[in-house]
């Protein structure tokens, strides 16, 4: 690397570091995010969550003897009442939430349903009554739907399906689930704080000059046009990785806060996960900074280059979205396309299925892209109508 790009780099770092207010708006991020997602996680857990010494209040009416064993939930203190009509004042109780669960069965419900024959007449009907709105409603009425669509299954049909309490039918380990998960989310994420990050800082980094009237004195010197372009690429993309790196552990820090009882847990990643995770990102930052910076260079002042890379940043969200499937891509074809490509090997290397293939060309493409934009940006420095709007 030749000593004029490295002062360029050193002149664009020196200006992002020293100062207090940019230091401050790029590790900010980091430190929001993980506040405002823990606070999420836990105001999202405490408003569905249940005191443990809470006592429901249960009113059952008409309630048949054989089916008393549907009141026993193991872990919930139920206090029953039973009576013998349903009025006003008992659904007045439950709007005011004085109770919580009204059950009423049909008269003669047990034996008219022993007798009933499916598809013919009116099955008897049992309500319940609840209010969505109390938490603790809301969640006895759940546990109370689930056991009646138990007992309905096992009258109805001929067979059952996964009956057997004593048995694991689900295969899936915690660290699958955990995978599932972060690789539905993080790449997208992942996307949009590096796209964020790089576009507050391209935007400044050349039309900031234009307007401070500070990228004359820049083009004038003997410095080579493409060693300026170059340095300003390699520098903002640093200064990009940085905010990206404090969004990104703010977010890894509040995950499992935010998923409450998931138990998220990220011990199937190694160092090997984490170094092409961090190439993949390298090679995307580039490309977000080539881009931005064209526009940057192209624009007369930073509100017209931030408003100029909102269509692509709409684009890159478009195609984060894409990675919530949380499964990479086994075409070839899809890894030609620039940032695409990035979204499909991140989450190819988050699920543990790295194909080095794919993950080779998507570096290859990537760079060339960022060579082909320097070449650009080169070639913009050297105009004099784009550079001074003349």
């Amino acid at each position: 690397m030749s000593k004029n790009i490295l002062t360029i780099i050193k002149k664009e770092l020196r200006r992002f570091f020293t100062d207090r207010r940019m230091l401050v708006s790029l590790l900010l991020p980091g430190l929001l995010i993980f506040i405002l997602y823990s606070f999420m996680g836990d105001m999202t857990s405490r408003i569905n969550s249940v005191d443990e010494d809470y006592i429901y209040q249960v009113q059952i009416i008409n309630e048949p003897s054989e089916l008393t064993d549907i009141n026993h939930f193991p872990n919930l203190q139920l206090d029953i009442s039973h009576e013998d009509t349903l009025d006003d004042t008992q659904l007045d109780l439950l709007s005011e939430k004085e109770i919580d669960l009204i059950i009423v069965y049909e008269t003669d419900f047990y034996s008219k349903m022993l007798d009933y024959e499916v598809g013919q007449g009116t099955a008897p009907l049992v309500e319940i009554y609840y209010n969505s709105t109390k938490t603790e409603s809301s969640f006895l009425y759940s546990s109370y739907l689930q056991k009646f669509n138990q007992l309905e299954s096992q009258l109805s049909n001929k067979f059952d399906i996964n009956q057997r309490a004593d048995t694991i039918y689900n295969f899936a380990t915690e660290d699958d689930v955990s995978i599932q998960i972060i690789t539905s989310l993080l790449p997208f994420l992942l996307l949009t704080f590096l796209f964020s990050g790089a576009m507050s800082i391209s935007a400044e980094s050349i039309a900031g000059e234009k307007e401070r009237g500070t990228i004359a004195t820049l083009l004038i010197t003997p410095t080579k046009k493409s060693e300026i372009a170059l340095g300003k690429v390699i520098s903002l993309s640093i200064v990009t990785l940085v905010s990206a790196a404090s969004s990104f552990t703010g977010l890894m820090l509040s995950i499992p806060k935010l998923m409450g009882d998931q138990n998220l847990s990220t011990n199937m990643y190694n160092l090997n996960t984490y170094i092409l995770l961090f190439i993949v990102i390298v090679s995307t930052v580039f490309i977000y900074v080539v881009l931005l910076s064209i526009i940057s260079a192209y624009s007369k002042s930073i509100k017209e280059a931030s408003a100029l890379a909102v269509p692509l940043m709409i684009i890159n969200m478009l195609v984060g979205i894409s990675s919530m499937l949380g499964i990479s891509s086994g075409n070839i074809t899809s890894y030609l396309i620039p940032v695409y490509n990035s979204v499909q090997s991140i989450t190819a290397i988050l699920s543990l299925e790295v194909n080095v293939t794919h993950l080779v060309v998507t570096i290859m493409i990537n760079l060339g892209v960022v060579i082909v934009g320097v070449f650009g940006l080169t070639k913009m420095f050297n105009s004099e109508k784009i550079m001074f709007n003349s």
